[in-house]
């Protein structure tokens, strides 16, 4: 049987392949008796289900990163595609190839890293480019660099995303400072613009899952970051110190809240416009990703932790009948509630940086 990728699923097919763990419980019915929730994935998606009647011994033959091979049927719950698991064994390492498990950005990533280096060609300040140049003059540094995800699940989480959002970004500040020149330091923005996130090449790890290193819960990648920059800087003779203490203002403040991870607030112009295209590149790719991964017949998406909001999905529907939609979302609630973004980071630990609001 010719494996079925997640996003071709077909309700009442039966599957049989490979896929990678992304969470596992084992959990009891209500009459008592065991069974094994899952989501599973692949490089194209994700996909939750159960395997009834399984027990203890089971669950304990695999873990989250694992890969299984299961026999499945696809079925329907509340407008959903689920799979109930009928058979379910770890797969040998010799059978699978992992790049199939990992999103991969649909970007060239040679073309991106071009892009990048152009920009970083373009600082001016001979200090804030020679410390940038320094940091990715490490082929290995800049190889992690290129296959790295930006986040585990909130946004660009695939290969090659933190090089794509770092980019979006650079692209944004190139044309905020080229809009306010007399307001902005371009060459600390580009600088700080391209080193904000690089503190997650030890944040995160690539398997089967993203998922965090025990460096990355226990610090966070801003703190990673600043202190990347203040160790490079150390090893420049007679780099300046307020420059490397504005990038690392830059870096630890890009979250722009208490609350979002960030231990400083933006104290600086180039820190707020850090933040604010951070937030937007972060914030458009989520939502562009939840109303393109939303494969339900409703006009509406369901509600975002990250954007605290459901999201309208243009073309589903008739555009006449907006309001009766617009009634199921809760008219009060979209015209007058006015909601504060939950702070918890995904690891349940505000100040580690790493699942926050740019996650």
């Amino acid at each position: 049987m010719e494996q079925v990728k997640i996003k071709d699923l077909v309700e009442g097919e039966c599957i049989e392949g490979f896929y990678g763990v992304k969470d596992a419980a084992l959990q009891t019915t209500s009459s008592g008796k065991s069974y094994i929730r899952l989501i599973i994935s692949d490089s194209s998606g994700v996909i939750s289900g159960n395997m009834w009647d399984a027990g203890k011994e089971l669950f304990l033959t695999f873990r989250i990163g694992s890969i299984i091979k299961i026999r499945a049927v696809v079925e329907s719950y509340r407008g959903k595609l689920q799979i109930k698991v009928e058979k379910l064994r770890v797969a040998d390492s010799t059978e699978v190839d992992y790049s199939e498990f990992i999103p991969q950005t649909s970007a060239d990533i040679e073309e991106l890293w071009s892009e990048f280096s152009g920009f970083i060609q373009s600082i001016i300040d001979p200090e804030y480019r020679l410390l940038v140049e320094t940091i990715f003059a490490d082929p290995v540094r800049v190889e992690r660099f290129k296959l790295s995800p930006a986040a585990k699940n909130n946004h660009h989480a695939y290969i090659g995303g933190l090089l794509e959002h770092t980019v979006s970004l650079l692209r944004y500040a190139a044309a905020f400072a080229a809009a306010a020149p007399r307001k902005l330091d371009r060459d600390l923005l580009i600088a700080g613009t391209a080193l904000h996130d690089i503190g997650k090449l030890e944040e995160l790890a690539l398997g089967v899952i993203i998922d965090y290193t025990d460096r990355g819960k226990l610090l966070g990648h801003l703190l990673i970051g600043a202190m990347l920059v203040e160790e490079v800087a150390k090893e420049l003779e007679g780099f300046s110190l307020e420059k490397r203490y504005l990038l690392e203002h830059m870096i630890l403040s890009h979250h722009g809240k208490y609350e979002y991870g960030s231990p400083v607030l933006p104290a600086i112009p180039e820190a707020f416009a850090l933040h604010h295209i951070d937030n937007l590149d972060a914030k458009t790719e989520a939502a562009s990703r939840l109303v393109a991964e939303d494969e339900s017949d409703n006009a509406w998406t369901e509600r975002s932790w990250m954007l605290d909001t459901m999201l309208y999905k243009q073309g589903m529907g008739d555009f006449t009948n907006i309001a009766a939609a617009i009634s199921e979302v809760g008219t009060a609630e979209m015209l007058s509630e006015q909601v504060e973004m939950p702070s918890q980071p995904e690891t349940g630990t505000v100040g580690n940086g790493g699942g926050g609001l740019f996650g």
